[in-house]
């Protein structure tokens, strides 16, 4: 992997994981090289994760997994009602700072925020949520005052919450060069944040004045249908190869991925033309799109080239590209399965809703059904145009074991209006019917 991602725990600039984990480190008297395992055992509760991974974590080179996540989600719907829901994890901190194992039937928040160390450890978070630009002032006023109150165990509550479930990870240096127009950009905010009603109409207006921007805008409209109410492939086309012309990364990629993908009758040699442009601009979606072409031997010399597809994959996915990522998993499910599922559980952490599912299936195939529901349940929540619905299928399934059957019918009638034909398989069947009413 190149280093083009930026890490999390060597400076200063981020409330996350890993710069909590190293404060706690400095602060405590103990060195230990297996410090940083005995910190996330800590937070988690969790002995059964290996020491890369934990520093995959630190860095910030991945997102934190679902299945911590969810252990920190589920301990803040309580933490509403409870507030001493968190008091194992925080006395376990405070064992690791003051290097004193604290018997928890003796702990009490007067201890806890009374902790000279706990203290330190709040007053370095707080300089650090200051230096981070994607933490809220409304946060900063909260942990602030609950400081200045001596709530120590409440004000560490907010920070742990903070890097595991808002910071994002990973983050990565910005790659794509595209000479910008100062003159085409404010016309194009101008209208973006100031038009309203009139803002297609104004767009429309700019593209005839050749601004990229706009081009660019309006062929991503039409894409979506968003314009007219219908799907319109031509006239994005069209637009996007306006953007194309002067330089516009997603533009050139665009107009490749339009032809390559059939959705528009044009030259090859445009599209290859053009995507090969795309990533010489840093477009990262052009990088998975030039794989996929030597996949399937969509390329001018017509050959199936797997060596060179995976490179492709790899350059997209060491900037997190979740499809990129999907497309490895694919590749070695048959010589390397172990390889194919961590990188599923890599694009699953980044909330790709397919790659959830996969995850989940992969769970249940090993009689997990627990963490299967989690990776399912996750799956659906994903905006509805990425949604993988054979998630729902899994989890009408899921439902009918845990007797469920109206859930179950439920989640089957989603499946079945997206074409899953399992679904409709199941729901066709009378047998089945008659179980699930």
């Amino acid at each position: 992997m190149k280093n083009n991602y930026i890490k999390m725990n060597s400076n200063e600039k981020y409330l996350s994981l890993g710069n909590l984990f190293n404060l706690i480190k400095d602060i405590s008297e103990n060195k230990s090289t297996a410090m940083q395992l005995e910190i996330f055992y800590a937070m988690f509760n969790n002995q059964d994760v290996n020491k890369t991974t934990v520093n995959n974590y630190c860095t910030g080179y991945r997102a934190i997994s679902v299945l911590y996540k969810q252990i920190y989600i589920d301990l803040s719907e309580k933490y509403e009602k409870d507030k001493y829901i968190f008091i194992d994890i925080v006395t376990n901190i405070l064992s690791i700072l003051n290097e004193t194992i604290y018997q928890k039937d003796k702990i009490n928040l007067e201890i806890i925020n009374n902790n000279k160390k706990l203290k330190l450890l709040c007053e370095r978070l707080y300089l650090l949520a200051k230096s981070d630009v994607y933490v809220s002032e409304l946060f900063l006023n909260k942990v602030n005052k609950l400081y200045e109150e001596n709530n120590l165990y409440e004000c560490l509550i907010n920070y742990l919450i903070y890097t595991v479930l808002e910071n994002k990870q990973p983050r990565y240096e910005e790659k794509i060069k595209i000479t910008t127009n100062k003159e085409e950009i404010d016309d194009y905010l101008r209208i973006k944040l100031y038009e309203g009603i009139s803002y297609i109409t104004s767009l429309k207006e700019l593209a005839k004045k050749n601004n990229m921007y706009a081009n660019a805008e309006l062929g991503s409209l039409e894409f979506s249908g968003l314009i007219t109410g219908n799907i319109n492939y031509e006239e994005s086309y069209n637009y996007y190869l306006e953007s194309a012309k002067k330089d516009h990364p997603k533009g050139c990629w665009m107009v490749a991925n339009l032809i390559l993908t059939n959705k528009v009758n044009k030259d090859f040699n445009i599209a290859w033309e053009y995507l090969n442009k795309a990533i010489k601009l840093g477009n990262i979606a052009a990088l998975n799109t030039m794989g996929n072409c030597y996949l399937n031997g969509n390329n001018p010399e017509k050959t199936i080239d797997k060596n060179k597809a995976t490179k492709y994959y790899e350059k997209a996915s060491e900037y997190g590209y979740v499809f990129a990522l999907n497309n490895l998993g694919k590749i070695y499910e048959k010589t390397n399965p172990e390889k194919s599922i961590n990188y599923y559980k890599l694009s699953a952490d980044l909330n790709n809703s397919w790659a959830l599912n996969r995850v989940g299936e992969y769970y249940r195939k090993n009689n997990d059904l627990d963490t299967a529901y989690i990776y399912y349940k996750k799956a659906i929540e994903s905006p509805y145009q990425e949604v993988c619905y054979y998630a729902y299928y899994n989890l009408a399934k899921y439902y009918y074991l845990e007797n469920d059957p109206k859930k179950a019918k439920e989640y089957l009638i989603i499946a079945d209006e997206n074409n899953v034909k399992e679904a409709v398989y199941l729901l066709n069947d009378k047998f089945n019917m008659l179980k699930l009413k």
